[in-house]
């Protein structure tokens, strides 16, 4: 669940932009950053292991000149956390650099690997974004097609899911897969131009959210001369076995509340499923405690259905990122003990409703009831705004790599053991159709490209829309 961004600064110093844009997708990864910008004779780039803040401290941003760019955060999903593999990944196109930003998954990594390295190609990363890169090369070799011809023969090729920027000399451009799994945004403004992950990074950029980047669309922006182009990989319409299968977990987790994507605010999304999920499942309680931050939205959503008071009786130290994104499970468990700490009196006696977006491997759920219940609360009842989480995701989160560490799956979906093991007095999860009717009527009043059945719920149903190939 990486964050990209690619900009295009008629007033050059496209890095000062860049820097701010990936600050505000942080919570899409924190393993490494990096940016990369083009000055019109050469390329300058910054990567390192760390948060945007370390990776671009003690004026970093100075070496970056340019008015084209790309950046990205990384959140590890293919090959290792490791320094190789941090983004922007660097390609050549007939001994030209070029860089490469990427969100999702490629599903048919291993055999188009395999593929470019029986022609002669070394890859240098572990990164299915590589794959990519190596495509790329190959169709440079030996003929006279465009960097942009190469593209997209090479997108032709990628299975799985993505939004991608590329940085090729003093052009970005941008493009979605076929099913539009993955989220990506187009604004403007000042004499900047932007792709992003989420429309939160045009508003800190203080630029007009203009629209959502389509399936199988390409976006091309250049500096010299100043242009935007909208192109296509492919002809999406026609072929009826490609259909927009949008993430619907963004909705649930990933999405900054503040982001806005296909007409729905992802906070007012999260609200109606608290409204939902208190309708399918009321219980006699005091009070309603979100799991901060991840449960607020839910929780005041719920609350507010309930009639029931809303309290913030988790304080939640800000200094430390989302501990789901973390890599390893040692990690996530420490982040954790540092991140929540328990006001005591606000529960203590009192029947509580705790209300989260999810449980996925019960890391966070069950150190907040063993916490509620050393702090006195009388009663614990989970509630939980998204259904049961019962098989991994292979389309950019990482639940793949850990699908015997899913509690749902181990369980096979029952809730009544799954509510035994996390030490909880009951527990409901929202069901698929609540999720869905509840994302789909946050919309506002704006044409919508999808609908309730244009959208993965793989990770709750099972129902994987590109098939999977199992990693070896």
């Amino acid at each position: 669940m990486c964050g990209i961004i690619g900009a295009i600064s008629e007033n050059g110093g496209v890095a000062q932009d860049i820097y701010p844009g990936l600050w505000s997708l942080q919570h899409r990864g924190k393993e490494s950053a990096g940016i990369i910008t083009y000055d019109g004779q050469k390329y300058h780039k910054k990567k390192d292991m760390g948060t945007v803040e370390v990776v671009f401290g003690n004026d970093a941003l100075l070496g970056l000149a340019g008015g084209a760019g790309i950046g990205h955060v990384r959140y590890s999903t293919t090959g290792p956390n490791s320094a190789e593999n941090i983004q922007p990944v660097e390609g050549s196109f007939r001994s030209i650099p070029f860089w490469i930003g990427h969100n999702g998954n490629f599903t048919n990594t291993e055999e188009l690997r395999a593929e470019c390295e029986s022609k002669g190609y070394y890859f240098k990363t572990t990164t299915d974004t590589e794959v990519l890169a190596a495509l790329i090369f190959l169709h440079g070799l030996g003929g006279q097609k465009s960097f942009e011809y190469a593209l997209k023969l090479s997108l032709k090729k990628i299975e799985g899911t993505y939004s991608i920027v590329v940085l090729y000399k003093n052009t970005v451009y941008g493009v979605v897969d076929p099913t539009a799994n993955r989220p990506l945004v187009y604004g403007e403004g000042r004499g900047l131009r932007v792709l992003a992950s989420e429309s939160a990074a045009c508003d800190v950029l203080g630029i007009k959210y203009l629209r959502d980047v389509g399936p199988c669309e390409l976006i091309i922006l250049q500096t010299t001369p100043t242009y935007l182009q909208r192109d296509h990989i492919g002809d999406h319409a026609d072929d009826s076995s490609l259909k927009q299968k949008f993430c619907i977990f963004e909705y649930v987790y990933f999405l900054r509340p503040d982001s806005k994507f296909d007409g729905r605010r992802a906070q007012s999304t999260r609200e109606e499923m608290g409204k939902r999920l208190w309708k399918e499942s009321p219980v006699s309680a005091d009070i309603v405690v979100p799991i901060p931050d991840s449960g607020n939205f839910a929780a005041s959503g719920l609350a507010t259905e309930a009639g029931l008071p809303f309290v913030m009786a988790f304080f939640r130290s800000h200094y430390v990122g989302r501990t789901f994104i973390e890599p390893i499970q040692e990690r996530r468990e420490k982040g954790l003990r540092i991140k929540l700490n328990i006001i005591p009196e606000l529960v203590a006696g009192k029947r509580v409703v705790i209300v989260d977006d999810s449980i996925v491997r019960s890391t966070v759920i069950k150190k907040v009831i063993a916490m509620l219940r050393e702090a006195g609360a009388k009663e614990i009842h989970v509630r939980i705004s998204s259904p049961s989480y019962t098989h991994p995701c292979h389309y950019g989160i990482d639940t793949y790599r850990v699908k015997n560490e899913l509690i749902a799956k181990r369980h096979g979906g029952n809730s009544e053991a799954i509510r035994e093991e996390i030490g909880a007095d009951s527990l409901h999860h929202l069901s698929l159709e609540g999720l869905k009717e509840s994302v789909w009527v946050s919309r506002d009043k704006t044409v919508s490209r999808f609908g309730k059945e244009q959208m993965c719920d793989a990770c709750f149903s099972g129902t994987y829309h590109i098939p999977i190939k199992e990693r070896k």
